[in-house]
């Protein structure tokens, strides 16, 4: 694992391998080394990357909000819709850095992500509201509301569910 726990033994696998408190954590052998060495790459490549878009979307957020024709109430949820964007931006970049030091792969980052990504999506869904054209499509955008926040919900429990067992595994 990529903790250091539950490491081989090096008599058994014949591979020297180290956790991250004892210093580089890649295998001994060529093409392990370089896989691994790919992966790293990848990923500072895939953080810097994120953090580039998360600057570019907050700057053009900025920029709109100071631009845009639109009236104020509108133009709030238009930059909370798109900073939410940047966390979720921000919430995988930490993630992949999580991953560059080290830790195991960790289900609450992705379920936070997902609870903030269906937020935004209600946001647009409210802003598409305000602004309906029939009692037909009213009526597909409440029920698309009230799916959304079933999937919230559903989000939120698995959160709920993944913290209790995070911490029932620690006390056991």
């Amino acid at each position: 694992m990529a903790d250091g726990t539950n490491l081989p033994d090096e008599k058994e696998s014949g591979a020297k391998l180290s956790g991250p408190d004892v210093g580089d954590s890649r295998p001994e052998r060529p093409a392990l080394r370089l896989l691994s060495t790919i992966e790293y790459a990848l990923l500072y490549l895939t953080a810097c990357v994120l953090l580039v878009v998360g600057a570019l979307v907050l700057a053009v957020t900025v920029v709109a909000a100071v631009r845009s024709g639109l009236a104020l109430p509108e133009r709030l949820i238009l930059v909370v819709e798109e900073l939410l964007l940047v966390l979720i931006i921000v919430e995988v970049f930490a993630t992949v850095l999580a991953s560059l030091r080290g830790a195991r792969f960790m289900l609450e980052p992705f379920l936070l992500v997902g609870v903030v990504a269906v937020v935004r999506h209600i946001l647009s869904i409210v802003i598409r509201l305000a602004v309906v054209e029939s009692p037909a499509e009213a009526w597909t955008r409440l029920v698309e509301l009230g799916m959304d926040a079933f999937v919230v919900l559903a989000l939120v429990g698995a959160l709920v569910l993944n913290r209790w067992s995070l911490r029932r595994a620690v006390g056991a």
